[in-house]
């Protein structure tokens, strides 16, 4: 008998353009008659994350619980440079005199989508249109893991009592309540960076070399005069219009970098828009891109990608699919849940002697969760209507398959996704206080905490959908506990005892008494803490370094504490007890504070989720 086995699940992510916004272009099935058409109207477009579309020029009669594509589908013989989507129709309101011309739909929208863009109905239950593939985008693994807690809604369902005669002491009637959305996923096992930034903020990426093509993003006009794409490529775009001298030289199956600095990101070419110099990226853009911002192309010699992970205030959310097949490897009973808007409240990266380098998601909120389980027989008609009675259940959306063929860098969708690399292990691990390494050091983990906090307002959601309308971060906490054989006392050098004051054994005992403040000149001078960097080296051109502070560069032992000034300071250890235990060394555990933190990765990922 065919069951569902948790060992036949898997996990795959992607990173949100506007919180709750899940990213593929789906065309869907464009329903054969009584085909409700219309176009969008809004002068200045409408942005990723627009949980609302206002539309004109209604062909035939648009109901609550219709499947709507959002944006121009050209024919399969003609390349489309349009962004498009799948959304529900949840209610219906009036604007500028139309009574049913403002849509709320069951999930904002992942793409920037431009005035007179068309919106057609779609199929109910239909499968996917066939160049679909290449338009999945939640097809990352975060690393080896074995168990998910998956964010499926809690809901909170109350007796309410009346004062009635009936009652007899018990309650009159139920009422649902407020939902919320949480999960995790624990001990992953990093292959690379790609779960690291998400508590964390964004990730700029720079290849090692570039060719010195002259190409820039190039603004596009429509046959008015009007900017298309706001003056240039926007956060969440998938196809970018590009110009220069050596324009000829871009072609399918090319990396490019878009930006500089912060805003760097590589993305590969995967298909060429007809003669419009509009190219098809393979995921979606992490930042936004002016007109005439440069674009290299990435030179073919390249060998390895250095991606810098820094502090955010707005935290970018992640859509996570979870996808199960049955033991009879039967596609059609496939039980597939995507989760949407989720937040990484807090993290923690671990490593413990002879082990691998590990990491969790903790506390994850999510706002809404969308399944392909589209009926049950139970359910009156009157949940939704018209052709959307096919499809009765709340919160069922028309989603793409993500299986294990789609697993890897979103473009190919191929597998390759699946371990290839060598884990990072702690044995391949540096750690230094002080900018001096302390080779004993057996345990430590880092931990991250961001106070996520959901939040209820009051707002139109998706039909019997009460989770939350936002997630907001607080206040940021961090803290490292490390526990450590104490090193030799002649472990330093008599220049490095002279010049830093340290002797190595004792130096941790002498920092918790010193609290950071080490008498200088002037008060912004005193109290600046200390620093630390963590390594993990995998191999030529292939490490994670954790630098704390905050530093500007990605030199090893880079990292300075600042001053006493605020938002400059670094490390202060709160306890470390040098008990007698037993042990041979004495061994002990620090426990410390710090404000900042930055991560730099070199390897041969290009492309970063």
């Amino acid at each position: 008998m065919a069951v569902y086995r948790s060992d036949q699940a898997q996990l795959t992510f992607a990173a949100e353009a506007a919180q709750g916004a899940d990213a593929e272009m789906n065309e869907g099935v464009e329903v054969s008659s009584s085909q409700a058409t219309a176009v969008l109207n809004n002068d200045t477009g409408f942005a990723a994350g627009s949980r609302s579309i206002i539309v004109d020029g209604v062909s035939n009669t648009f109901v609550v619980g219709d499947f709507i594509r959002i944006g121009t589908i050209a024919s399969p013989e003609t390349e489309t440079v349009v962004e498009h989507e799948i959304r529900r129709i949840e209610s219906m309101a009036s604007a500028g005199g139309n009574s049913t011309n403002t849509f709320i739909l069951d999930r904002p929208t992942a793409f920037f989508h431009l005035d007179n863009e068309t919106v057609k109905e779609v199929d109910a239950t239909g499968t996917d249109g066939g160049r679909a593939d290449d338009d999945k985008y939640i097809t990352w693994i975060p690393g080896v893991y074995e168990s998910i807690d998956t964010p499926d809604p809690v809901m909170t369902i109350e007796g309410r009592r009346f004062i009635s005669t009936q009652s007899k002491r018990n309650w009159a009637v139920a009422y649902p309540g407020q939902q919320t959305l949480s999960g995790s996923v624990s001990g992953i096992v990093l292959l690379n960076g790609f779960p690291l930034r998400f508590p964390i903020g964004t990730v700029a990426t720079v290849p090692e070399s570039v060719a010195t093509d002259a190409l820039a993003i190039n603004k596009v006009a429509d046959a008015s005069g009007a900017d298309q794409h706001q003056g240039g490529a926007m956060k969440g775009d998938i196809f970018v219009p590009i110009d220069g001298g050596n324009i000829a030289n871009l072609g399918v199956g090319d990396l490019i970098q878009l930006g500089s600095g912060a805003t760097s990101e590589v993305r590969k070419i995967i298909q060429e828009a007809g003669n419009t110099n509009t190219f098809k990226l393979n995921y979606p853009l992490h930042f936004d891109h002016p007109d005439n911002e440069a674009v290299n192309e990435v030179a073919s010699g390249n060998t390895y990608y250095d991606h810098t992970i820094t502090e955010t205030v707005d935290l970018d959310t992640v859509t996570w699919h979870v996808h199960m097949r049955e033991s009879s490897e039967t596609a059609t009973k496939d039980f597939d849940r995507r989760y949407l808007g989720g937040m990484i409240g807090s993290s923690t990266i671990t490593a413990e002697e002879g082990g691998m380098v590990t990491m969790d998601w903790s506390g994850v909120n999510f706002l809404n969760m969308v399944h392909n389980q589209a009926s049950q027989s139970t359910v009156s008609t009157n949940l939704y209507s018209g052709g959307s009675t096919a499809a009765n259940m709340p919160r069922y959306a028309l989603m793409q398959s993500i299986d294990s063929d789609d697993v890897g860098q979103p473009g190919a969708n191929d597998g390759t996704g699946y371990p290839t690399t060598q884990p990072y292990y702690f044995s391949q691990g540096t750690v230094k206080f002080f900018g001096q390494e302390f080779a004993r050091i057996k345990t430590f983990a880092l931990s991250i905490d961001n106070a996520a906090e959901p939040r209820y307002y009051i707002g139109m959601q998706g039909e019997r959908a009460r989770g939350p309308n936002e997630i907001r971060e607080g206040a940021r906490t961090y803290g490292m506990s490390a526990t450590l054989a104490l090193p030799d006392a002649s472990v330093l050098s008599a220049a490095a005892i002279a010049d830093a004051d340290q002797d190595g054994a004792l130096e941790l005992f002498k920092q918790l008494l010193l609290e950071g403040d080490y008498g200088g000149a002037t008060a912004a001078t005193a109290r600046v803490g200390f620093t630390a960097t963590i390594k993990f080296e995998r191999g030529s051109n292939d490490y994670i370094i954790i630098d704390i502070p905050t530093s500007a560069s990605s030199s090893e032992g880079s990292p300075t504490a600042g001053s006493n000034a605020v938002n400059s300071q670094g490390i202060f250890i709160n306890t470390v007890s040098h008990s007698p235990s037993g042990d041979n060394v004495l061994e002990v555990t620090a426990d410390m504070i710090f404000r900042s933190m930055k991560i730099f990765i070199r390897d041969a990922e290009p492309v970063y989720p």
